[in-house]
């Protein structure tokens, strides 16, 4: 493929219209879904010493809140998307 193809592309895909429909919000929210499922795992089977804070398992409740913010922003970044399917 030549440069002259390759830009006829890229401008045929600027004129196009077509928005790109890649929310950050879905980004985030699968980010911290990923890192929340990670830390939620890991204090259902890891073995730490909680004595430090007062045996709370915080790997699992911090995990578990970080999951429930990345569904919220992964579901409100879809929803974004499709309320508005012709904002760039």
């Amino acid at each position: 493929m030549s440069q002259q193809d390759v830009q006829q592309e890229v401008q045929s895909a600027e004129n196009s219209g077509q928005p790109h429909r890649l929310s950050i919000a879905m980004t985030i929210g699968g980010t911290m879904g990923a890192i929340g499922l990670i830390l939620f795992l890991y204090g259902l089977f890891g073995h730490a010493d909680y004595r430090q804070s007062a045996n709370i398992n915080i790997n699992l409740w911090w995990g578990l809140l970080m999951i429930a913010f990345g569904l919220i922003m992964g579901i409100g970044g879809y929803l974004s998307a499709k309320r508005h399917p012709n904002r760039p």
